[in-house]
């Protein structure tokens, strides 16, 4: 019997036909039936990817938090200190499509219980975005560009709740977007400013 080949193109269209229906009708509504009808592809082909719909979840966060990160990794460049951190909190920010997706797949699971999820959620992104930022933050300090004695793990839960925060309004309502952008730059703006003044 000829062995049966996993084409990895044929599975991240699988996750990203996924990605699209979580973010747009939440984890308990999407089914492997309905993946495999957004795909134009038979149940049995998603099937042959994933053994069940716990493990097409946890794919479809795991993607949602790589596509997240790469947005975060593709803004900061090769930018050091505080110019480092502020693209990273912008970056990841629900202020264009592929954002706003991404914040409204890590909504639906928060509001709705996925079943036995085990990897992949928002937490195992959040950590390393926040060792990364402070990292940045740390850079920003050695730079002389923030004062010496901040406490930069105090520093990253302040960012980290804006951008939550952010996050929840903005994620949630794809019409005022435009505003919350403007909202975003002027909150976050004044925050590293005040945070540079202090040097």
């Amino acid at each position: 019997m000829p062995r049966r080949v996993r084409d990895p193109q044929s599975r991240d269209q699988l996750v990203d036909a996924a990605w699209r229906l979580v973010a747009q009708q939440g984890p308990n509504a999407t089914t492997l039936r309905g993946v495999a009808a957004e795909a134009g592809v038979t149940t049995g082909s998603v099937t042959h990817y994933f053994e069940d719909k716990a493990a097409l979840m946890e794919a479809v966060l795991r993607h949602n938090g790589a596509v997240a990160s790469a947005r975060v990794v593709g803004a900061v460049g090769r930018k050091r200190g505080l110019a480092a951190a502020e693209q990273a909190v912008f970056a990841l920010l629900p202020l264009d499509e592929t954002l706003f997706r991404c914040w409204q797949v890590w909504l639906a699971f928060w509001s709705h219980d996925p079943g036995p999820v085990r990897e992949g959620g928002f937490l195992e992104g959040y950590r390393e975005w926040a060792t990364q930022l402070g990292q940045y933050l740390k850079e920003a300090v050695e730079d002389g560009e923030l004062r010496p004695d901040l406490d930069v793990r105090h520093e990253i839960s302040v960012l980290g709740t804006l951008v939550a925060g952010i996050g929840l309004l903005a994620g949630s309502d794809e019409t005022g977007r435009t505003q919350m952008r403007r909202r975003a730059r002027r909150i976050f703006g004044e925050h590293f400013q005040a945070l540079a003044a202090r040097v």
